[in-house]
């Protein structure tokens, strides 16, 4: 895994953060993502992804939460939601075939979250809260196009409200 500096949030050894530099040159959403790491740096000095994850206290039974901290991403794109939560089936307790299980590790987890935001379709989204969009590979919103510097950090009061209106979303449509 491409990962850098794993540290504990505090002394929470359920909350972890680390940064990635670098997404898989090899496709072309991972290319575009470098580029926009690049500018970023060039405008902002900043030039990685800050994720967390989050264990629930009862884990492994329940899913671990993931989410982008910084920077700002481009709504819909790189299954990270509005509010910087990663959205995917792997990370719910919906009871579908593709949904958690107390078996996956945390490095095949972020495996599959890293390999989909820069290898995904791209697609119209509709929801019932947001202005609707395309999706696809993950990009940094650069120019502040949703409202915020590319450098403000999401809230995790901001994800956590994301990711329950990203499932309820796909309990009404599907995934």
């Amino acid at each position: 895994l491409p990962l850098e500096s794993l540290e504990m949030v505090g002394d929470n050894a359920m909350r972890w953060r680390f940064r990635i530099r670098q997404f898989d040159d090899a496709m072309k959403g991972g290319r575009a993502l470098n580029r926009d790491l690049a500018e970023l740096k060039r405008r902002y000095g900043h030039d990685h992804v800050l994720m967390e994850i989050n264990f629930p206290h009862n884990y492994p039974r329940s899913p671990l939460a993931l989410r982008v901290v910084v920077p700002r991403m481009r709504w819909y794109t790189g299954h990270v939601t509005a509010g910087g939560s990663v959205c995917m089936e792997m990370l719910t307790n919906s009871g579908t075939d593709n949904s958690w299980r107390a078996t996956f590790t945390v490095e095949g987890v972020l495996l599959v979250a890293l390999a989909n935001m820069v290898d995904c379709e791209s697609t119209v989204v509709r929801t019932a809260t947001g202005p609707g969009g395309r999706s696809g590979p993950l990009r940094v919103d650069l120019h502040g196009e949703f409202g915020h510097s590319p450098l403000t950090e999401y809230s995790e009061a901001e994800a956590t409200a994301a990711f329950s209106r990203m499932l309820h979303h796909h309990r009404e449509h599907g995934w």
